[in-house]
């Protein structure tokens, strides 16, 4: 959840740029934390193409698989296609012309352009998404199983769980708590003597420490608004913090000071539960965070941080220009044109000093600012898409004021002037800087670079500096067999590194000044580093961890005050270990198996099932995968999925797929731009595997994933066959309009995975054989889908799933099987989603597709 990562001081959070975050956040229902190719370039073209027209030549012939021939198969349990179920959508005369590499001009029919005005800006579309609701409803009335996964899923959610303490310049650590059904997580604050205290009463387990300091459930009455970011300044004593309503990416950044919480009286939360009557709590509530805020209010932010400067006066932040929508979230405008600023606390933003304008020449970049840890610097990464490549520019804070002629009075020092590879920043001493790079290094390297003063260079705009790069020095050379994935420095010179290998995580502590290794911390780690909460300035640490079965452990680690940087921790023990009642993980196995995919490379997938369910092929399974913008699919916790296991005596699976970022860059490249397609053969590969070696039942495997994932499991369906054993596919928040993507919101971005169709006409063809929307077959029998959206979803519109599901249920009128859209109202593409919202969420999709696929529920299972 976004309130963990900025409570910790983590330098590289799983070493993709701050940016990656433009697509690639979890399904709805957990975090997810940062040879030869086949390659599949002919197009399967459906009958939504039957009719392009094009320049040079006809259109390849659509070809058939073994499932194109529909055999009599009965319908799902409860759905019935005569008459056809689905709401008429109006079909228009609309077109796009694209160039393609084969074809030459290539006409596209758009039948569905309309979906593309949200529900909040066109009756017509609202009339339809009206209309879909009723019918997924009319569906789930049927479905028996839904209140009791209602009630499995409560009783599984229902658990206190924390983030780790993390010491601020006021003393004080503060930390996120949520006492179990609460809508959103609290901010807790802590004195050391009150951590100390508990721990010594055993552990930091037994409920919250300290006092609730921000409520953030007085923002809404519904858990609708929820912070974005929160930022501490150096001193500790203001806090900046980001509040989104209904999911959007678009935020406002609101200032308070540390000594006046937002909270109810500390009486008001006995044992971590807010205990005031209702009429108290509503009178409290304030979506801008209390009446004793700072009075600074800062508008039109997406995709920002806030960068404090060490003399508190003020953060470096990033504005996007504002929408035309009246409704913030709704709106389909591509985002461009970013701007740095700094604004200074007590002045209207209106005052604010413009740090970098707008790149003129790249609309796309984006500006992710860094303080340095000393306070005398600022980095700013350059990102212009999702890719691990930026420019980065360093600029004094000592001797030269901020913004005070306009855009272009900082004299800058580049360090890196062209989109090549990344430079994370870690730590400085004086001038001598430490980053993490994939420079000559896909599985990343640790190096130091001596920033030389006097190169510092005025500018109309730092787009405009060229020059050499900064030259890097090897520090922690690439390791071959792991990739470096999270760089921190404690307690003054001791160099964390979180390694993944085989993506199971692995920590070691460094030597700073050589980059010598001294030990591995944590030997018996079996799961994920989610957080590392420390600075540099602290001897004590706190690290959480994670695995299919174990929802959190918090592990204290210290080492002896004026410690050398050879010397490990004096102490290292377990500070808080989370607890659900009803998911116990000495009841579940969970293991990593290893499978040959489409084309011989190896995929590592985890699998995770009761102790009691059988490998003898009976057991329904999910199937979840990712496999995109180098973000890596490490062991998590997910609730929603134990409870699904648990109640139907099912198999849960982790693919590991190409795209992602588990082996580092190359294993992101051969699931990219023109590889994409081994994503699918690798998901779809897993799902025969899980059948043919007895862990699933062949029909009974639900393909899940969300955003990039979506796109994965709406593409699977298509390409589906028997000898897969596809039963169903949920498809969360997905990418689904390959051939205009880019040109809604933050889409721009992922061309860097995705490339871009209207000005590549290879990239066009490519994406064309594989986009969900142009490749439904209407000559095989669907599994059971479910589109799954959200109204506000700025991040990947809610169009694309509109989209597609019309053009599914014109097709497949008679489809055995329910092709269902579920879109869920006030809601984003994922992040700050209340724990409410969560739960029917899950129960309404899993009691969907337990209804059609005939799946019976586990009764007498200890865990439930």
């Amino acid at each position: 959840m976004p309130l963990v990562s900025s409570l910790s001081r983590r330098s590289i959070p799983r070493l993709t740029n701050t940016l990656t975050s433009a697509i690639a956040i979890s399904t709805p229902s957990f975090p997810k934390y940062h040879h030869h190719h086949h390659h599949r370039l002919e197009p399967r073209l459906g009958p939504l193409h039957s009719s392009f027209s094009s320049s040079s030549s006809p259109p390849p012939t659509k070809t058939t698989t073994t499932m194109s021939t529909k055999p009599d198969v009965p319908n799902a349990p409860g759905w019935s296609t005569e008459p056809n179920p689905y709401p008429p959508a109006r079909r228009s005369d609309a077109s796009s012309t694209y160039r393609s590499a084969k074809h030459g001009q290539v006409v596209v029919p758009e039948p569905y352009d309309w979906l593309e005005q949200p529900p909040s800006q066109s009756q017509e579309t609202r009339q339809w998404t009206l209309a879909q609701d009723a019918l997924t409803r009319s569906y789930l009335q049927g479905c028996d199983h839904l209140p009791t996964l209602q009630q499995r899923l409560e009783k599984n959610f229902n658990y206190a769980r924390s983030s780790c303490p993390s010491l601020k310049g006021d003393g004080n650590y503060y930390y996120s708590y949520n006492s179990g059904l609460e809508p959103q997580s609290l901010i807790y604050r802590a004195t050391p003597q009150q951590l100390a205290e508990a721990k010594a009463a055993g552990g930091g387990g037994g409920g919250p420490v300290g006092d609730v300091f921000f409520d953030t459930n007085l923002l809404s009455k519904d858990g609708t608004v929820a912070l974005s970011l929160t930022s501490f300044s150096k001193s500790g004593k203001q806090m900046a913090y980001g509040i989104s309503k209904a999911g959007s990416d678009w935020f406002s950044i609101y200032f308070r000071s540390t000594d006046k919480p937002f909270a109810l009286p500390p009486s008001s939360y006995l044992g971590g539960q807010p205990q005031p009557a209702q009429e108290e709590r509503e009178r409290l509530i304030d979506p801008q965070g209390g009446a004793d805020r700072h009075a600074d209010v800062l508008e039109n932010i997406k995709f920002s941080g806030a960068a404090w400067t060490h003399d508190d006066q003020g953060v470096f932040y990033q504005t996007y220009p504002d929408t035309s929508a009246s409704d913030k979230g709704t709106e389909t405008d591509a985002n461009k044109d970013a701007r740095l600023w700094y604004h200074r606390l007590g002045t209207p933003q209106s005052q604010d000093a413009l740090v970098i304008d707008a790149d003129r020449k790249t609309p796309s970049s984006m500006w992710s600012p860094t303080v340095s840890d000393d306070g005398e610097w600022l980095i700013v990464q350059n990102p212009r898409d999702t890719d691990t490549k930026q420019r980065v520019f360093v600029a004094s804070l000592v001797d030269q004021p901020i913004g005070g002629g306009g855009n272009g009075s900082f004299r800058w020092i580049p360090l890196a002037v062209d989109f090549k590879y990344e430079l994370g920043y870690i730590t400085n001493d004086g001038n001598r800087f430490y980053f993490v790079t994939n420079k000559d290094a896909s599985n990343y390297r640790v190096v130091y670079a001596d920033l030389d003063a006097s190169k510092a260079v005025g500018c109309h705009h730092v787009a405009e500096l060229e020059g050499p790069d900064v030259e890097l020095h090897d520090l922690v050379p690439e390791d071959p067999e792991a990739l470096l994935s999270s760089a921190t420095v404690l307690s003054n010179d001791k160099l964390l590194l979180v390694y993944s290998r085989d993506v199971k995580d692995e920590l070691y502590q460094h030597e700073l000044a050589t980059g010598r290794r001294v030990a591995r911390l944590m030997p018996d780690l079996v799961g994920t580093i989610g957080q590392i909460a420390g600075r540099r300035e602290d001897d004590q640490a706190f690290v959480q961890s994670v695995s299919f079965v174990n929802p959190g452990v918090v592990t204290r680690i210290e080492w002896r005050q004026g410690s050398d940087a050879r010397e490990t921790p004096s102490v290292e023990e377990v500070y808080s270990e989370t607890k659900v009642e009803g998911i116990r993980a000495e009841d579940f196995v969970s293991k990593q198996v290893f499978f040959p995919s489409k084309d011989g490379t190896r995929i590592p997938m985890f699998i995770t099932h009761p102790k009691d369910v059988r490998q003898d092929g009976s057991a329904p399974a999910i199937l979840y995968f990712y496999g995109g913008f180098n973000i890596s699919l490490p062991p998590t916790f997910s609730p929603s999925m134990m409870t699904w296991i648990s109640s139907y005596g099912g198999v849960l699976a982790f693919v590991n797929c190409r795209g992602g970022g588990e082996y580092g860059d190359k294993w992101h490249e051969a699931g990219s731009l023109l590889n994409k397609q081994n994503v699918f053969d690798d998901a779809l590969t897993a799902s025969k595997y899980l059948h043919e070696e007895g862990y699933a039942k062949k029909g009974k495997i639900i393909l899940c994933g969300g955003s990039n994932g979506g796109l994965g499991v709406a593409a699977c369906v298509n390409q589906a066959e028997e000898e897969h054993g596809v039963g169903a596919g949920i498809a969360d928040v997905g990418v689904m309009d390959m051939l205009k993507f880019h040109t809604w919101t933050i889409g721009k971005a992922w061309t860097a995975d995705y490339g871009n169709p209207s000005e590549d006409p290879v990239q066009f063809d490519y994406n064309l054989s594989y986009s969900p929307l142009h490749n439904v077959n209407p000559d095989k029998i669907y599994p059971t889908l479910i589109l799954a959206c959200a109204d506000h979803d700025d991040r990947v519109v809610p169009a694309h799933s509109f989209k597609l599901a019309a053009q599914l249920q014109h097709l497949l009128p008679s489809n055995p099987n329910p092709l269902l859209l579920r879109v869920d109202m006030d809601a984003g593409h994922g992040a700050g989603k209340s724990t409410q919202k969560r739960i029917q969420e899950a129960a309404e999709k899993y009691s969907i597709v337990g209804r059609a696929l005939g799946l019976g529920l586990v009764k007498g299972r200890s865990s439930l």
